[in-house]
């Protein structure tokens, strides 16, 4: 196992386990927060989340890059590579306009749609923890 595979696995399963966390715990507990903290708290999450999961997606978009020029057209690594690309762009064009609603203030509509974009996500990623699984273990 090389160590870009090493660190590809390693920041993949810290996704995936970050993912769920948020999908069972913080996200859900959002609704509880009240109209008066509601806001603060979310730009709270933004700013703070921001810092801890930029950094290992820019590493796991780096790995997925360099594995893929390794790598066949039609293959595992380019497959996980698509489904990255599809929680980029769930995260860009679903996660992210819902959390700048939310900013502002609480929408019960808009935090269900952000409760099942991260659901997406977490699946997405689940499969990608898994076919990064495969890799390291090939």
């Amino acid at each position: 196992m090389t160590p870009l595979l090493m660190t590809h696995f390693a920041v993949t399963w810290l996704m995936v386990g970050i993912i769920w966390m948020v999908q069972v715990v913080h996200y859900p507990l959002m609704a509880y927060t009240g109209p008066e903290h509601s806001a603060r708290y979310q730009q709270l999450h933004v700013q703070r989340m921001g810092i801890l999961v930029i950094p290992i997606m820019l590493v796991e978009a780096a790995t997925v890059v360099l594995i893929c020029f390794q790598t066949p057209w039609v293959s595992m690594e380019w497959l996980g590579a698509v489904l990255l690309a599809a929680i980029w762009a769930v995260t860009g064009c679903v996660s992210v306009p819902s959390h700048e609603v939310l900013t502002q203030r609480f929408d019960p509509a808009v935090h269900r749609r952000l409760v099942v974009s991260n659901g997406i996500r977490a699946g997405l990623w689940s499969c990608r923890g898994l076919l990064a699984a495969q890799l390291v273990m090939a």
